[in-house]
């Protein structure tokens, strides 16, 4: 019998879990054939990327995404295949409100409309929008449509459909802090693609039709999580792994080819040959790996990223006079310390705080503002700013209870992004058994995250190395 192929998948957030663990049901579901083996490597000592959860003294702590919005319901299925969809849990009522910071206190800026990212037609009843300013969304299916499919800013789409107040009021303050990027340098192709598909169709933002949510989803609240977190996901995943299956504190270091076989040679000095490799990584470690390949060499793509310090802090509900009745505040242009949103997690999630205490989580923006990178040097300057901006907006003057601090990053796909991972990848086709997944290269919501790694297993088992051997 053909010996069966090897595969190494490099990175150890949701994508390369996801990936390693769709290859091992192949050979759950295919034992007496020569199936997939597969190692995954994880240069840090914990898997799970950004993910990243802390359960202490009755808190439950995100220090990354801390929810996902269902939209295609790869969440739930792979939650269920995990035995984990009785951990979904819907957010409060009020997480469909949030607050605007601007100098004369919170001004409501979302509410029971929707999202203007998903649905541009709540602009029409969003408080926080001038009146000149519902008057011009009123007029975008009259707009012409944009000729050409070349891709565009952020700033330039929204500006063109739905004019320049719905831009500066509305979605500057809110897409800076979703994608950590300036709109002005974001690929609408990449971002906002639902939306530039329904023009492409010739359709109205404002008519439709949206993108229809999974039918599975269709009575589910806007907003998911896990009621022990978000990590529950990834520590499943790593769990049906097995350790026979996951290396962490491993980095590869670099990757070659030696007759018709991958080599991966770690830091420790050990090398795994390989007939698949499968990169869920940055593309700055992609191309430091692959560095000796001459066929890829200069076509690496760039994909900035957006350092973000996260800090959560506990206080006494009784510390706090507001009555925390929303998802939280995005921070106006011109107001805050360096500190561009803060989510009231204890009022967005049951069980996230003991029921005498409150957990805030304030997003510390890396984009330089005024000339100077706000993301402070070490945990206590980033407290610090956090405690500063918590006493200008919620007037909290107690000292937090407990404090928690996390950096991640998360990646800008300027524009052009889409057309430049489509040519990498066209490269890299020319390469038998190398295959990329993550975040930097179709999309970082959590689903997006989900799907790319199960598109990399399928490619993987589709693949002329490991069909031969079926």
């Amino acid at each position: 019998m053909t010996a069966p192929p090897r595969v190494v998948v490099v990175g150890g957030g949701l994508a390369g879990l996801t990936t390693a663990f769709r290859l091992c049901q192949l050979s759950s579901e295919r034992k007496k054939t020569a199936v997939p083996q597969v190692i995954l490597v994880e240069a840090s000592g914990r898997i799970g990327g950004k993910l990243c959860t802390e359960r202490t003294s009755g808190f439950v702590v995100e220090g990354g995404a801390d929810s996902w919005v269902p939209q295609t319901g790869e969440v739930e299925s792979l939650a269920e295949e995990l035995e984990l969809d009785r951990q979904i849990h819907p957010a409060a009522e009020c997480s469909v409100r949030a607050y605007r910071r601007d100098i004369d206190g919170f001004v409501p800026f979302l509410g029971e409309g929707g999202s203007p990212v998903g649905r541009p037609s709540s602009l029409l009843c969003n408080p926080a929008l001038s009146l000149l300013g519902r008057v011009r969304v009123r007029l975008e299916p009259l707009m012409p449509r944009r000729a050409g499919g070349e891709d565009e800013s952020v700033r330039s789409f929204i500006q063109r459909r739905l004019g320049a107040r719905a831009y500066r009021e509305i979605y500057e303050p809110l897409l800076g802090g979703i994608f950590g990027g300036d709109p002005a340098e974001l690929s609408a192709q990449a971002t906002l693609a639902p939306l530039v598909q329904i023009e492409a169709d010739g359709g109205s933002l404002l008519r439709g039709p949206m993108p229809r949510r999974h039918d599975r989803n269709t009575m589910r609240p806007p907003i998911l999580t896990f009621s022990e977190g978000m990590a529950s996901l990834t520590e499943r995943l790593h769990g049906r792994l097995g350790e026979d299956h996951v290396r962490t504190s491993t980095r590869a270091i670099r990757i070659s080819r030696d007759s018709g076989q991958w080599v991966v040679r770690m830091d420790s000095g050990v090398e795994e040959r390989c007939d698949v490799v499968v990169m869920a990584t940055p593309p700055s470690t992609v191309g430091d790996v692959l560095r000796e390949l001459t066929d890829i060499q200069g076509s690496v793509p760039e994909v900035p990223s957006a350092q973000t310090t996260v800090v959560n802090l506990a206080y006494r509900r009784s510390a706090i006079s507001h009555p925390l009745d929303a998802h939280g505040y995005l921070n106006g242009r011109g107001v805050g310390n360096g500190v561009s949103a803060c989510t009231w997690s204890s009022a967005k999630f049951q069980h996230r705080a003991p029921s005498n205490q409150v957990l805030l989580r304030c997003f510390i923006r890396a984009a330089p503002a005024d000339g100077k990178d706000m993301v402070p040097e070490n945990p206590e300057g980033a407290v610090a700013l956090a405690r500063d901006e918590l006493a200008g907006s919620l007037a909290v003057t107690e000292a937090p209870t407990q404090t928690w601090v996390h950096n991640w990053s998360v990646p800008v796909y300027r524009v052009g992004h889409t057309q430049r991972i489509s040519a990498f990848r066209a490269r890299l086709a020319k390469l038998p058994g190398l295959y990329l997944a993550g975040a930097a290269y179709d999309g970082a919501s959590i689903e997006a995250v989900i799907r790319s790694g199960v598109r990399a297993a399928a490619a993987v088992r589709n693949s002329d190395i490991v069909q031969e051997t079926l």
